[in-house]
């Protein structure tokens, strides 16, 4: 059984200030990922002799990772096999971080949550749906945390890298229910916590067969 909360919070100043400046950084580098992406996936037909047009490294077929999905980077892991646009990318927050020493204040896991959004777009893509589509301040107001790493406490709650918050405990999480993701979200009347509650020995209920005439 699956469930869904949703709780308003009471952030500080500097808190509230904390995570508008994530929701600027990460749209930058959702931004990013995706020009990089559609980047290298334009190189397949323009590229001629090089592997990368921005770095005009030549093409050889270890370094260079042209595929549906790519980006720039090492298409290949250690043990030899092919890495996939989003695992290259989640090596690249290393680099990211040394480049721009303000993107360690967010939680590493953020960042990687971040990528897996774009990699989602791109799978609902690929099924059928509309290509993903740069993001503006209007259409991004979410950041996600892996589960596990935010805590509760009565009408409190811990988000990794920001710190213990208050929030409007309208109703407690029930006993049993496992966290299974959490996302903050910014309105235009604050700020939002959204918890998705997942109990497997509850089993979900099946739809009624329809009788035939």
């Amino acid at each position: 059984m699956i469930l869904s909360y949703v709780y308003k919070l009471r952030p500080s100043g500097s808190q509230s200030a904390k995570m508008e400046s994530w929701l600027n950084m990460l749209r930058s580098t959702y931004n990013w990922c995706l020009a990089d992406r559609i980047e290298t996936y334009h190189q397949q037909f323009i590229q001629g002799g090089w592997c990368s047009l921005r770095t005009k490294a030549e093409a050889y077929p270890l370094t260079c990772c042209i595929v549906k999905n790519g980006a720039t980077g090492n298409p290949w892991t250690h043990s030899g096999k092919k890495r996939n646009a989003g695992t290259i990318q989640d090596a690249a927050l290393v680099d990211l971080k040394a480049a721009r020493p303000w993107y360690k204040s967010i939680d590493s896991d953020v960042l990687q949550r971040n990528i897996a959004r774009l990699n989602t777009a791109y799978k609902n893509f690929f099924d059928g749906r509309g290509f993903p589509a740069f993001k503006n301040r209007s259409n991004f107001r979410s950041f996600e945390y892996k589960p596990g790493r935010v805590k509760f406490k009565g009408s409190k709650v811990y988000l990794p890298k920001i710190g213990w918050m208050r929030f409007f405990n309208s109703r407690p999480i029930p006993v049993g229910f496992a966290v299974r993701s959490v996302t903050i979200r910014r309105r235009t009347d604050g700020w939002f916590i959204s918890v998705r509650l997942e109990d497997k020995s509850i089993p979900e209920l099946m739809p009624r067969p329809t009788s035939e005439v």
